[in-house]
C-alpha cells in the first residue's frame, strides 16, 4: 500500500507544488478534490496568494472550522472561545430540566459531575494548543461561574465570591483546568518517539536571528 506524502513548505510556490502532487495522488486513486469545500486560510498580515487545483482557483477565507476548532486569519481566539461557550451553553440547556434543575435529583455532586464530564469537556475542547489572552480566560471563567451558580442555586443577592462558589461545587477554576490539560498533553508529546511531528515541533526552533536591541516601534505621547 502506497502512503500519501505530507507536504510542508515555507514559500507559496512550494505549497502549490505540494497541492499539485496531492491532487495527482487523488486522481490516481480515482478521487477528485472538491473545489467548493477546499479553502485557503492566509495570515492577514501577509500578501494574498492564489492557489489552484487543476486550473481552478481556490477561495480565500478569513476563518473556517477544522476538527471542531475555528481557525482565523488573524490567529485571534475570540471567535473560537465564543463558539465554545455557545456550544457548551447549548449542551447545558439540553440537560437543564433533566439534570441540573431536576428537583428529584438532590445530590449536587452528581450534577457537578455531569457538568464537568459534558459541558466542561465541550468548553475546553482543543484547548491544549491554544495560547489565550487574559480576556479569553475571563470570558470562560465567567461562563463557568454562571453554570455553577445555576447548579448550586446561588443568586447574586447571596453575595458569594467565585472562590466560595468553586469550593461549594468542589471544582477548580477554568485557568487551573486548562493548565492541567496542557500539562497532560505535553506529557503525551514528551513520551512520543523523536521522529513524531508533534515532538519535533515542540523542540523546533525558528530559522534566522533576531537583531540586537529593542524592536523598531513608534511611540505616541499624548
Amino acid at each position: 500500500m502506497q502512503t500519501m506524502p505530507l507536504y510542508t513548505s515555507h514559500s507559496p510556490s512550494g505549497l502549490q507544488d505540494g497541492l499539485n502532487t496531492l491532487a495527482d495522488y487523488y486522481h490516481r486513486a480515482g478521487l477528485t478534490i472538491n473545489i467548493k469545500k477546499t479553502e485557503i486560510l492566509q495570515p492577514s498580515s501577509s500578501s494574498q496568494q492564489s492557489f489552484t487545483v487543476h486550473g481552478d482557483t481556490l477561495n480565500i477565507t478569513q476563518q473556517f472550522t477544522y476538527l471542531g476548532s475555528k481557525l482565523s486569519s488573524d490567529s485571534d481566539l475570540t471567535n473560537e472561545t465564543q463558539q465554545q461557550i455557545k456550544i457548551a451553553s447549548s449542551a447545558f440547556g439540553r440537560l437543564a430540566n433533566r439534570v441540573f434543575f431536576n428537583r428529584n435529583l438532590t445530590t449536587v455532586s452528581t450534577k457537578v459531575a455531569v457538568y464537568k464530564a459534558i459541558c466542561l469537556s465541550i468548553l475546553l475542547y482543543g484547548y491544549e494548543n491554544w495560547i489565550p489572552y487574559r480576556r479569553h480566560v475571563k470570558a470562560l471563567e465567567a461562563y463557568h461561574i454562571r453554570c455553577l451558580q445555576s447548579i448550586i442555586g446561588i443568586r447574586w443577592w447571596h453575595r458569594k465570591t467565585h472562590i466560595e462558589i468553586r469550593n461549594l461545587a468542589k471544582l477548580e477554576s477554568v485557568e487551573h483546568l486548562m493548565l492541567q490539560r496542557q500539562l497532560r498533553w505535553l506529557g503525551h508529546v514528551l513520551r512520543m518517539p523523536s521522529n513524531r511531528l508533534p515532538r519535533r515541533l515542540l523542540y523546533g526552533e525558528l530559522l534566522g536571528q533576531r537583531p540586537v536591541g529593542r524592536p523598531n516601534c513608534v511611540t505616541l505621547i499624548t
